[in-house]
């Protein structure tokens, strides 16, 4: 088998058109595909949006309709069957590369967080291996590195501010119709939300200020470079190869970690602010915003309040006395506390052990009585910010949000406080499946 290079530093000779049909045949034919007609519809329309020279139309709700027959209303935020199908379809192929098509000249692949197909032309083994092989430059020169370090994930800024990702994702979901849908009246939101909807008063959004590091500059004052963390030549050198294009690293010949804890939140943090703001805005109802570390104790005794993030990024999602079932413990799992026939006492995320990225995540939402018992809160928290945003998705999504309601009415309700716990596929740091694997009720304090 040829050793695979990386196709950005030597790129593939031209594919034809036929050798792309050819290609799609021996893998539609293969042992993978033969007998799974959904996922060969799903390469059929992307290899042939290929061949027309159209692949950049292709997006999910486009695949939903075509490939998984969904009707014209059909909504991808409430629906994720087109993620889930392509995350399949790239695991199906992954095993036909490992067996049947080892040996193929022609590789088909499709990109996480793209639906377009890339073909690339396998390089012969010794010039593979000649090109893997080729010497690099000396560590001080930084664009020279060939692996991510995963130590170095805590120290590099995946975070962005929250009004930025807000923005972004608004546009990010106009062109393709990805929009939440809201339910049509007040009442269908159910119990879950009947504390927020009920009261004339505006919900309290305390959003997560979590301690992360981000990259120096020249205009940081002295006081904070001085106390600022220095990277050896090796990280610097493989940093670089991860973000070598991007501006942040351009302008640092020799970066440094700076801490901050006022600047940044979570992507799924944000991501759920907007859809819980959304919500309210479908109904008319304003919103008020806090960062955590700017929010007091009288502002939940005063306030029915939303917080987002776990106890690791929001310091106030463990400081309400109600007793829970589902806590978050120093090891970032899910202890439960009570568990039920059927039911774990720890849940943990799982990893790409290769790659280090998240597969499978857990989140809880909590609705408890706030620190006065006159108003409520509601905790959304994933042990990663992944999750923390499936939370949210769960409690704004008319699908998701109906399954929660019903559970709620089926364990004697209306339960007004209650924990669900949620299991979260994961695919490229964005949410693909949601699953309520637990419900527990919650006993009232007495007043």
């Amino acid at each position: 088998m040829a050793i695979e290079v990386n196709k950005n530093d030597y790129p593939a000779a031209s594919v034809s058109p036929e050798e792309v049909r050819q290609t799609l045949e021996r893998i539609l034919s293969s042992k993978y595909f033969a007998n799974a007609p959904k996922k060969q519809k799903f390469l059929q329309l992307i290899c042939d949006f290929y061949l027309g020279g159209r692949a950049r139309e292709l997006n999910e709700y486009l695949i939903g309709c075509e490939v998984f027959d969904r009707a014209t209303d059909y909504n991808p935020s409430v629906d994720p069957i087109v993620r889930v199908g392509a995350h399949e379809v790239r695991k199906k192929l992954e095993s036909y590369y490992q067996n049947e098509g080892a040996n193929d000249k022609i590789r088909l692949e499709i990109p996480v967080g793209s639906y377009e197909p890339v073909f690339t032309r396998q390089l012969p083994s010794g010039e593979a291996a000649s090109a893997a092989l080729e010497p690099s430059l000396p560590l001080a020169v930084p664009q020279t590195g060939r692996r991510l370090m995963l130590m170095l994930e805590v120290a590099v800024v995946t975070l962005v501010i929250a009004v930025g990702i807000l923005i972004y994702f608004n546009l990010k979901l106009q062109p393709s119709g990805y929009t939440s849908t809201p339910a049509k009246n007040q009442e269908d939101y159910g119990a879950v939300w009947a504390p927020f909807l009920n009261d004339p008063d505006p919900p309290l959004l305390v959003l997560s200020n979590p301690p992360v590091y981000r990259f120096s500059n020249v205009t940081d004052p002295e006081v904070l470079i001085k106390n600022s963390i220095g990277l050896s030549n090796q990280q610097v050198r493989l940093l670089n190869e991860e973000l070598r294009d991007k501006f942040v690293m351009q302008h640092n010949r020799i970066p440094r970690l700076v801490l901050t804890t006022t600047t940044y939140t979570g992507i799924g943090e944000a991501i759920g602010l907007y859809r819980v703001t959304d919500l309210f805005r479908s109904l008319g109802k304003n919103t008020l915003l806090k960062q955590s570390r700017t929010v007091s104790a009288e502002d939940l005794k005063t306030h029915n309040v939303i917080l987002l993030g776990s106890i690791w990024v929001n310091e106030w999602a463990g400081k309400l006395p109600l007793k829970e079932d589902f806590v978050y413990s120093g090891d970032a799992t899910i202890l439960n506390l009570n568990p039920l026939p059927g039911e774990e006492r720890e849940y943990k995320a799982s990893f790409d052990e290769r790659t280090g990225r998240l597969l499978t995540d857990y989140a809880v939402i909590t609705v408890k009585p706030n620190i006065s018992d006159q108003n409520t809160v509601m905790v959304l928290a994933g042990i990663h910010s992944e999750g923390t945003e499936a939370a949210a998705e769960c409690v704004t999504t008319r699908s998701h949000l109906a399954e929660l309601n019903q559970r709620l009415m089926s364990a004697g309700g209306p339960v007004k406080y209650f924990q669900a716990l949620l299991k979260v596929g994961v695919e490229n740091a964005i949410p693909t499946t949601i699953s309520i694997i637990a419900l527990h009720p919650l006993s009232q304090p007495a007043r």
